[in-house]
């Protein structure tokens, strides 16, 4: 027993020797012996509550919504969502108030956009191909304040 206790103790004792040669090559160990609560949190695991902006910062979100007006088969154009969204033909020169928020909506099968709150409301849809039919539809069948 002693024995297998030994070759243990020797294992670990070997194996955190190796260790700390290996982060003395780049002088990192002496770093820890200067400054161990600069890197504690990269060397050592702390139980803290997910907040919000730390998702934010792990996900990046990659919209390609617009990607369709692209395609030669959408009738649609930026022009035309910019319209459909914020009842604007063109970016102002000022910034646009309220600031445009794109909201993405379960319960309606087409577009839904709010002209006054500048939102946006987009589907989603089990398909790219019915996303962007509903797109389509729901962008080029809107009144648009019966401009041209």
């Amino acid at each position: 027993m002693i024995i297998k206790l030994y070759r243990i103790y020797k294992r670990l004792i070997d194996m955190f020797s190796r260790f700390k040669e290996g982060l003395a090559t780049l002088d990192v160990a002496n770093a820890l012996e200067q400054h161990p609560s600069l890197l504690q949190p990269f060397m050592c695991y702390t139980e803290a509550r997910l907040r919000a902006d730390t998702v934010e910062d792990i996900f990046h979100v990659k919209l390609m919504v617009f990607n369709l007006l692209s395609d030669e088969k959408s009738g649609l154009s930026l022009q035309d969502v910019l319209m459909f969204g914020t009842g604007l033909k063109e970016v102002p020169p000022a910034a646009i108030k309220p600031q445009p928020q794109l909201t993405f909506e379960w319960s309606s099968r087409f577009p839904l956009a709010s002209t006054c709150a500048n939102t946006l409301k987009i589907p989603i849809l089990p398909s790219y191909e019915d996303f962007q039919e509903a797109m389509d539809y729901g962008i080029q069948n809107s009144l648009g304040f019966g401009l041209p």
